[in-house]
């Protein structure tokens, strides 16, 4: 599948763009993904840009819309019985790669070269659209049968 679709060019860089042909039928889901490419950019800017303290910070930020994500599209899969295990181990395989990049990046203190910035970059901007495009795509033909703005209980 060509996964450029996706990406708007700008001329110094690529920002991930979300749009509707990206909606998985859940606005809880959609705003998170939605939120997720925002901060993919806002990480993006802050390594390129060699700023130590902000990448921290969007990490940060980043880390808690990711696990807030995983959560509540778990209890969304649970409750219109959708088989989530596989899904469930990717967010821990990820979740595990976010904490290394992050740990390098730091320890690095802001001397991280181009090349290592790109690399980082690819690798977040990828595993979101595929996350987005492709493994919660998976979840929109039975999401489709529920209301949009459906909420199970403990969703946040």
């Amino acid at each position: 599948m060509n996964r450029n679709w996706y990406r708007l060019k700008h001329t110094e860089t690529t920002k991930l763009v979300w749009s509707k042909s990206m909606s998985v039928g859940n606005r809880i889901i959609d705003a998170e993904h939605e939120k997720i490419f925002f901060l993919v950019n806002k990480v993006e800017h802050a390594i390129r840009a060699k700023e130590t303290d902000a990448v921290f910070r969007i990490f940060a930020q980043f880390e808690e819309t990711v696990a807030t994500h995983f959560n509540n599209q778990a209890r969304i899969a649970e409750a219109i019985d959708h088989p989530f295990e596989e899904h469930h181990q990717e967010h821990q395989y990820v979740l595990s790669e976010f904490q290394a990049i992050k740990t390098e990046l730091l320890s690095q203190n802001g001397k991280w070269s181009e090349s290592a910035a790109e690399y980082y970059y690819c690798f977040l901007s990828e595993w979101a659209t595929t996350h987005i495009c492709m493994d919660d795509m998976k979840l929109k033909a039975k999401l489709e049968t529920y209301p949009y703005d459906f909420i199970p209980p403990g969703t946040h």
